[in-house]
């Protein structure tokens, strides 16, 4: 069914949180969305993992909640009856979204010929998508990749009729393909040609790091909204920023107080789903990404990364607020290394 509007998150929806591997869990996707994202997508859930009774190594699931704010479940997997079934039975929770993960580039996803590598054979992307929207009881999206190793607008113009025709409501594409990772510049260029080819919205993806950015891509593209993923890891911020922004507001940035606050919920909350050490060591990665837009923190990222209890990591910050003085409420932001954080799907 083709849908004019992003349904459930209503017309002009601009900044969507991308599924992060490892990143986008329950208590980030609910900070995300106080920030202002339109709407968060889960980490990619194995439909393999789903279908053979093995739901409890799916740390995806952890924590799902339908009415937190409008949330899209994505699945993965190359069984058109596998990924049928997993879309059966997660759609009955009632997501804005049942999502298809057709772009992730990972090694080990893709030899089990799950996420980009299905782009390798049309047909069985077809297929996929003809079987998960024929299961699902909610609108059923696909997130792909610009192709597996050349990037051509013909391809994305067939990736994107072919899923269209499928009956998919929404198509987000991440404007790299499987061979480039996260090298090189994403190609706008083909975000323009799949929102040209086809009636679906279109969200565009890659290389957005900000509300300017944002405006740029949406300009260049004519996409229907903006997916943000890398540049909300540690920062949820982001997404105040471009509402701010493009409703012609100055924005100011965060404190580091206000930065720490927010970085001690997120690990509180990952405690209470994954318990101790397990819920502190697992956002490890995501603390680096929060200190990296705090001033004077080089010193702390080798003590956090050996931090294993709650109460350990909050001294540890109470001391460098306390360190930093008056600096602690003055606003700060920067940019984190897209090399260190490659988990985008």
């Amino acid at each position: 069914m083709v849908r004019s509007q992003l349904n459930g998150i209503g017309d002009g929806a601009r900044a969507i949180l991308a599924p992060l591997c490892g990143v986008t869990t329950a208590p980030f996707r609910r900070i995300c969305l106080e920030h202002g994202a339109d709407m968060v997508v889960t980490e990619m859930i194995s439909s393999e993992a789903m279908t053979r009774g093995k739901e409890e190594d799916c740390k995806a699931i952890r924590g799902l909640d339908t009415d937190q704010g409008p949330l899209s479940i994505q699945i993965f997997g190359g069984d058109p009856v596998r990924m049928g079934e997993t879309a059966a039975r997660l759609s009955e929770l009632q997501p804005v979204y049942l999502d298809m993960n057709f772009g992730c580039p990972v090694k080990k996803i893709v030899n089990g010929n799950g996420g980009s590598a299905v782009l390798k054979d049309v047909d069985l992307l077809g297929r996929i998508c003809r079987e998960v929207v024929r299961r699902s009881s909610v609108p059923v999206s696909a997130k792909i990749r610009a192709g597996w190793d050349k990037p051509t607008g013909e391809r994305v113009r067939e990736y994107a009729t072919v899923i269209e025709d499928a009956g998919v409501s929404m198509l987000s594409l991440h404007a790299r393909t499987r061979s480039q990772g996260f090298s090189g510049v994403a190609n706008w260029d083909l975000i323009a040609e799949a929102k040209r080819a086809v009636s679906i919205p279109v969200i565009g993806n890659g290389d957005v790091r900000s509300a300017a950015d944002v405006v740029r891509m949406r300009e260049h593209t004519a996409c229907d909204a903006v997916m943000i993923g890398r540049a909300a890891i540690g920062n949820p911020w982001v997404f105040d920023e471009v509402k701010t922004r493009l409703s012609g507001e100055e924005y100011t940035q965060p404190t580091p107080r206000e930065r720490v606050r927010t970085m001690l919920r997120h690990v509180r909350e990952a405690v209470r789903i994954d318990g101790e050490p397990g819920g502190v060591i697992a956002m490890r990665k995501v603390l680096a990404a929060y200190l990296k837009r705090l001033p004077s923190a080089r010193s702390l990222r080798g003590r956090l990364m050996t931090v294993k209890m709650l109460a350990e990591l909050e001294d540890v910050m109470s001391a460098y607020l306390a360190e930093i003085g008056p600096l602690a409420e003055v606003p700060c932001g920067g940019d984190v290394s897209v090399e260190e954080f490659a988990s985008e799907c």
